[in-house]
């Protein structure tokens, strides 16, 4: 595993927030063979977020139901949340596309202290994000965001690249807002204060809930299905794919609106012991009926609706002995998860060599172009069929 670099790794020195709990096994007793560990940390959005509270609910069950401590560190940045699942920190993250950039050493980690990592899929619940902006704000579509203040997150290349692709679907670049510097997790005070004109977040959360009971808001909508608007997307978002909500933050009865649904997942490395990756997916699926009910979006961590399709990151070999234990795995599914684990050991065997013939200026758009004829010439930027919108 290659050693991140200390100044990263300050990044994921952030507050850890502690579910109590029973321990696994009684005092003085060791725990079973087919025990989850008595204690795991997993780092995840801010607190108020729907990504948070998501967890909080499938932490607090695997408390109260499986005996386990569980530990939710907090981040609001990519790096933060990964940089702690790669030095050991946690044991699990549950991340933004900056899973899909780490293993495939994109963007920020596209440098010497990074490249691409070991990640693996755990368990990857659907979810729904938009734009967000005042009733009253006089903007009614992407084309009307021309001059507004929109927000640039802080170290956040996933949303970024999503916020590009709106801007695209309206005819726009960044050339054509005022873009404003802010972090994920400020982005609803900074609404509030007239700080910036738009913002990006789950449809559904507690803080985006409480924010809809002071202020009249209403979520942008992808209603045009021409392509040409799209095209971008390609590259920015390969994973995404478009659909209708009703229950957003805000709506009234009767409403909807189209907004992007990928999945956020919970991710670990390779390196996990399988058998303990298979224990914890078992008891999030086993404990689904005491937290379905708990959040908005805790009901998309069920069996049948979590994707199950390895896209552009494989599923740890845990996952597959229980999708493969359920009648949930094919032949096909198979061979996509092999071609992306032989993908991310080729990567990971070539990226040294590829650092050491370039200079820190270079090292990006080299990698880039290495991927593109090293292996085996194929693109690493067209999408998945079933994930175009």
């Amino acid at each position: 595993m290659k050693k991140v670099h200390s100044m990263i790794l300050a990044l994921a020195a952030i507050p850890v927030m502690t579910l109590t709990g029973c321990a696994g096994a009684a005092p003085g007793q060791a725990p079973g063979p087919n025990a989850l560990p008595q204690q795991m940390v997993w780092s995840t959005y801010n607190v108020g977020t729907g990504t948070y509270n998501d967890l909080a609910a499938i932490a607090n069950t695997l408390t109260s139901e499986e005996g386990v401590q569980v530990r939710l560190m907090t981040a609001d940045t990519g790096i933060g949340r990964l940089a702690p699942l790669v030095n050991g920190t946690v044991d699990y993250a549950r991340t933004g596309d900056e899973y899909f950039y780490a293993f495939e050493g994109n963007y920020e980690y596209a440098n010497p202290e990074w490249g691409p990592q070991d990640i693996r899929m755990v368990w990857a619940p659907l979810g729904n994000y938009g734009l967000l902006v005042r009733e009253d704000s006089g903007i009614d579509s992407y084309e009307d965001l021309k001059g507004k203040r929109f927000p640039k997150l802080t170290a956040n290349t996933s949303i970024n690249n999503k916020m590009e692709g709106f801007l695209n679907y309206g005819a726009l670049t960044w050339n054509d807002v005022q873009q404003v510097p802010i972090s994920y997790g400020e982005q609803i005070a900074g609404l509030e204060a007239g700080q910036i004109d738009a913002l990006y977040q789950n449809v559904v959360g507690s803080n985006i809930e409480e924010l809809s009971s002071k202020t009249g808001v209403k979520w942008l909508s992808f209603d045009d299905p021409d392509p040409a608007r799209y095209e971008t997307w390609k590259e920015l978002a390969p994973m995404v794919q478009i659909a209708e909500v009703t229950d957003g933050a805000g709506m009234d009865k009767g409403e909807g609106a189209r907004v992007l649904e990928y999945t956020i997942p919970l991710t670990t490395l390779g390196s996990r012991d399988a058998d303990e990756v298979y224990r914890v997916v078992k008891a999030i699926d086993e404990n689904f009926d005491d937290y379905k009910g708990r959040t908005p979006d805790a009901k998309r961590f069920s069996f049948d609706d979590v994707l199950k399709e390895p896209l552009v990151v494989p599923f740890h070999e845990g996952t597959v002995r229980y999708f493969k234990e359920r009648g949930a795995w094919s032949e096909e599914l198979e061979r996509k998860n092999n071609e992306l684990i032989e993908r991310g050991e080729n990567m990971r065997k070539a990226w040294p060599g590829v650092v050491d013939s370039s200079s820190k200026r270079d090292l990006a758009e080299n990698w880039k172009n290495w991927k593109k004829t090293g292996l085996d010439g194929e693109s690493t930027t067209e999408p998945n069929e079933g994930t175009k919108p």
